[in-house]
């Protein structure tokens, strides 16, 4: 049955995706042994953070950190309302706050009512919280305040919430209940039948819709006019792998999970399949615990191995995982309407195929189906079980998308280049004809690189015995023509200019061979600076010549004919050249030459990914991707006008040296605690550090630090006292910046420099020379008292004068230099404590 279950699942993904892709698909793990991946439930908070309610407690992502929230006992689920997150689990329900220590903590709202424990339903509809368990339904409002319970009736358990067509209801053991007006009535559907509905999702459309799921094979859209049944075409699917939840992305998509199978798309208005997300296009397990779609139309889905999120409405499709691609990728070419990718093993086209399908009779045999429920209590964890009639099996045939190997090709394929309306494959087999999935050989002798010249007609190859070899094609065959014979040069990569100029990119040089009318000319070698021997690659942008290798572009200046290092263009960190295109990354984005281009393709989108192997033109304003994880993906530039809605900026945590302090838009800490960092988030799920950051501190500098992934904290390791502005701004993944964030940071001076400490001390030392005249002038036993005290008063006089004169004097200096600042602090105190002694010895003498 296993093997029957795994064909069936590779049949429907790859029939139902064709070969346009499947959709593109990100991976979440956190890496603390902490965490559990079993999830009940998912929310997103109102500044784009996602919680998930977990049997560990709550865990919260940003796109960068990931904490946990402990709570009493497992949390089985989670709304969002607002600023507030509510949770419900075993030991009751409550919300998200900020605790005495400045860390976000659970609070129990429920501490005083005996019987809200188990709690395995919450639903947020307008402004109330709803929570559920076998015994009772709670209202709460968004403050927190128990506004009403409702008691089952006995021998009747509640079961779930529901909300259906923009009303709430209470599914229990013998039907449904309709909460209005903080009571129990009876639903009043808006049809007749009655239904035994598994679980429901709402549309966050005007007008709610809702998607019901019935005895786990029919699915039906309920408005406040009624039902419309969906006539699902894969209808098989969904019994097969029973459907246990699922959730609107848009309108015209809803994803449905299911125990065994996956995710399937489907189009709610015409019951189409649009895509099946399973463990053979890129899900890590087919058992989906829970879903949960975003604000920006991704889709959440917890298993067992972590959390995934699924991006229909993305222009990226992945292609790696059809079956029978083996071997690293390498490369990537569109021919003829067929796809061919060249890997270390080969090259394989991916190409429809007839297998045998079992489907079903007319005649009668037995199975089990479950339902999931996906909840801790043995109540609603049980499975059940009942028999349902269905038919034989019988052998169809079926069509389907798979990797074929193409024939004739053993080795690594670096390269697919078109030539005389021909696919060459180039690598370490040599040069090969490809036609559909057989070859046809033009040389063995292993190939660095091949290139089609149009001035001279004919086919360029570097060996890797460092010979350039030349190959017409003439009488349906290809013929050396031994042009080149003579150079011998390593060659990484050729391209011409639109001087009709061939250039041989090696090591240390580059070879010029200038060519008139399909004749050779001239040969000569060009050198540049490249200490590090990378391989160079080139390319020709109007009427100039580029070299680009060991992180640096060379141009070539035709009047001193030699390469000078260019520094108008950023220094590529990686590059990438193609059929006369050149694709570089300037440590911020993916670029190329040519503007328009760039504006057409919309690279920006290619900061998705950390690291790209190669990058070539497709058709239609399309790309081929390859990244390191041996994904290929294609990249549609049409498809990409729909740009992200970008989540809030927001100050996600203040650390000071001993402890966490509020966030919050004013920020004091004392001089003598002033290392204080500060952690900005933006929520983003796309690619991993797709979000740049930068910030100025107004009062300390005018500038703003240069972008960067990790300039979201902000560390200060020391701060003299006075008032700073910490200004934040943040730059997504299509250049669109944020507003700017502002924190006023004040930096507290210790007690002894604060103004009511200098006016203490005034006091005190007024008090001194008063005690120290009277004393001196009323007994002459106290003499010796009076010159004591005078004596410490003018050193405190001093001392005072000083303190004053360097907390208003502040100087970023040596040590040596601090000496001499305090000698001439004294000598220009000395003349006023020389008045103090006059003055007091007058005095004395009164």
């Amino acid at each position: 049955m296993k093997v029957k279950l795994l064909f069936v699942f590779v049949l429907v993904a790859n029939f139902c995706q064709a070969q346009s892709g499947n959709y593109f698909i990100s991976h979440y793990t956190p890496q603390d042994e902490r965490f559990d991946y079993h999830t009940f439930a998912m929310a997103q908070g109102e500044t784009g953070v996602i919680y998930f309610a977990n049997k560990r407690g709550v865990l919260e992502f940003d796109g960068r950190n990931w904490g946990l929230i402990t709570t009493p006992g497992p949390t089985l689920t989670i709304a969002a309302a607002g600023q507030d997150v509510f949770v419900g689990g075993y030991d009751g329900f409550g919300k998200l706050v900020i605790g005495n220590d400045n860390v976000k903590e659970y609070h129990s709202l429920s501490q005083n009512l005996p019987d809200a424990t188990q709690i395995f339903a919450c639903l947020s509809h307008n402004n109330k919280i709803y929570f559920a368990n076998t015994k009772s339904v709670f209202i709460l409002s968004l403050s927190g305040n128990v506004e009403a319970t409702m008691k089952a009736k006995p021998n009747e358990g509640f079961e779930g919430l529901m909300e259906i067509a923009g009303k709430i209801f209470v599914k229990t053991v013998n039907g449904y209940y309709k909460i209005e007006d903080n009571k129990l009535v009876e639903p009043n559907f808006p049809w007749t039948d009655k239904l035994s509905i598994d679980f429901a999702s709402s549309s966050d459309s005007s007008t709610p819709i809702t998607l019901l799921c019935v005895e786990g094979t029919r699915f039906f859209l309920a408005s406040s006019s009624g039902l419309k049944e969906i006539n699902v075409s894969d209808k098989d699917f969904l019994i097969r792998n029973i459907p246990v939840n699922a959730a609107w992305l848009n309108d015209a998509l809803v994803a449905v999970g299911t125990l065994h199978g996956g995710v399937i798309f489907i189009n709610p208005q015409t019951g189409e399949t649009k895509e099946i997300t399973n463990y053979y296009t890129g899900l890590p397990d087919n058992e989906v615990y829970s879903m949960f779609a975003d604000r920006n139309q991704g889709l959440w889905v917890a298993h067992d191995y972590g959390f995934s999120r699924v991006t229909p409405f993305i222009p990226f499709k992945s292609y790696s995982h059809y079956s029978g691609l083996e071997g690293n990728l390498l490369c990537a070419k569109t021919y003829q309407g067929k796809t061919y990718v060249g890997t270390t093993l080969g090259l394989y086209c991916l190409v429809q195929q007839e297998i045998d399908q079992e489907v079903k009779t007319g005649e009668k045999e037995t199975k089990e189906s479950s339902t999931k429920k996906g909840l801790i209590s043995s109540s609603r964890n049980r499975v059940n079980s009942k028999k349902q009639d269905q038919p034989a099996k019988q052998i169809i045939k079926s069509t389907v998308y798979a990797y074929k190997k193409v024939e004739g090709i053993s080795g690594k394929v670096s390269q697919l280049i078109l030539a005389d309306d021909q696919l060459l494959a180039v690598g370490d087999f040599g040069l090969a004809a490809v036609t559909n999935t057989k070859t046809d050989a033009v040389t063995f002798s292993p190939v660095h690189a091949a290139f089609k010249s149009k001035s001279l007609g004919q086919i360029l190859v570097s060996t890797f015995k460092d010979e350039i070899k030349t190959y017409t094609y003439t009488a349906n065959s290809w013929q050396e023509t031994h042009l080149l014979d003579t150079i011998r040069d390593y060659v990484s990569y050729i391209f011409e200019d639109k001087l009709q100029n061939i250039w041989l990119c090696g090591r240390t040089n580059a070879t010029k061979i200038e060519t008139v009318d399909g004749g050779i000319t001239a040969v000569e070698r060009i050198p540049f600076s490249n200490p590090s021997f990378d391989e160079s690659v080139g390319l020709a942008y109007g009427t100039e010549v580029y070299v680009a290798t060991a992180g640096s572009f060379f141009r070539y200046d035709i009047s001193k004919n030699h390469f000078e290092k260019y520094d108008s263009l950023p220094g590529p960190k990686k590059y990438f050249a193609s059929a006369g295109y050149f694709w570089f990354h300037d440590g911020h984005r993916w670029r190329t030459v040519d503007p328009r281009m760039q504006a057409a393709l919309k690279l920006q989108w290619l900061g998705l990914f950390s690291n790209i192997r190669f990058i070539s033109l497709a058709e239609d304003e399309s790309l081929w991707v390859i990244t390191a994880n041996n994904e290929l993906y294609k990249f549609s530039g049409k498809q990409a006008d729909q740009n992200p809605n970008g989540y809030p900026l927001f100050l996600r945590e203040v650390r000071g040296q001993q402890n966490r302090l509020k966030p919050s838009r004013s920020i004091m800490v004392s001089q003598l605690e002033s290392t204080v960092s500060f952690e900005f988030v933006q929520p983003d799920y796309l690619g991993m550090k797709a979000v740049e950051y930068r910030y100025q501190v107004k009062g300390q500098s005018s500038d703003w630090t240069p972008w960067s992934t990790s300039n979201n904290i902000v560390n200060f390791s020391y701060l003299p006292p006075g008032k700073y502005r910490l200004a934040v701004q943040t730059r997504d993944l299509m250049g669109k910046t944020s507003a700017v964030e502002e924190v006023t940071l004040e930096v507290e001076p210790p007690y002894w420099k604060r103004s009511w400490f200098y006016l203490l001390e005034v006091v005190v030392l007024g008090i001194l020379v008063f005690l120290s005249i009277r004393l001196s002038a009323g007994n002459s036993k106290y003499k010796l008292l009076s010159q004591l005290l005078s004596m410490l008063t003018i050193i405190l006089i001093i001392q005072f004068l000083s303190v004053t004169v360097n907390a208003f004097v502040t100087l970023k200096t040596s040590p040596v230099i601090d000496f001499f600042v305090q000698v001439g602090i004294a000598l220009l105190v000395l003349p006023v404590e020389n008045t103090l002694r006059k003055f007091i010895a007058r005095g004395r003498l009164n």
